[in-house]
């Protein structure tokens, strides 16, 4: 698996990727706080460690509604966490990386040898 670098951008930072730095990027502390919840990061390890075939058998691992585990899957695939498929008429969720690492700057200051715009100086 791999490292996923994520970043937490105000709404000047650019998202684009920088070489050594996020990948992607979330609008806030607390949009990826309420996106990784202690029962999201339960579903993820239960997806890497089960591997379930289909969306059916991961509400029966977690207990969760339907509705409700297909929108955070998707969430979760909008920022590339996880790989939702399509197997015949079954989705396949699939985890994508098996760590996170967070770059939140505290100071204002942007990555070595970046512009304010993110761009490589």
């Amino acid at each position: 698996m791999t490292v996923l670098q994520i970043g937490i951008g105000d709404a000047g930072d650019s998202r684009e990727d920088m070489p050594g730095g996020p990948t992607v990027w979330f609008p806030s502390t607390e949009s990826f706080a309420r996106l990784l919840t202690a029962d999201n990061r339960t579903m993820l390890r239960l997806i890497a460690e089960r591997a379930p075939e289909s969306l059916d058998e991961l509400v029966e691992l977690t207990g969760r509604a339907k509705p409700n585990l297909s929108r955070t899957l998707h969430s979760l695939a909008r920022y590339g966490i996880v790989k939702v498929q399509r197997n015949g008429r079954k989705l396949v969720p699939t985890l994508l990386c098996d760590r996170i690492v967070l770059t939140l700057s505290l100071t204002g200051q942007r990555l070595p040898g970046t512009t304010a715009k993110g761009d490589r100086a």
